[in-house]
């Protein structure tokens, strides 16, 4: 059984790494280049910060700002999935 809910958990990731990196290059760059450094490859705010030149705090607000724009961009492409959980999309990527 547990190996069936890794395997899923997989399959989930996968599905959703798709969605996301499809749409990160429609963010603005500096927003898009945040979520891909961190919430993709693991990357500290504050070393992205200092390999940007700007502040920490900057970073955490640019951060949050991008989140909150990748958001609104799965909710106008998935529509209802984004907004509900559904978790089987079938918008075309």
């Amino acid at each position: 059984v547990e190996a069936r809910g890794e395997a899923w958990q997989t399959d989930l990731e996968r599905t959703v790494c798709a969605c996301v990196n499809a749409l990160i290059p429609t963010l603005k760059t500096e927003y898009a280049e945040l979520v891909r450094r961190v919430d993709l490859e693991g990357a500290s705010i504050s070393t992205v910060a200092a390999e940007a030149g700007i502040t920490t705090n900057n970073a955490s607000v640019r951060l949050h700002r991008a989140r909150l724009a990748l958001k609104a961009r799965l909710e106008e492409t998935c529509r209802t999935c984004a907004t509900h959980g559904c978790l089987d999309c079938t918008c075309k990527k």
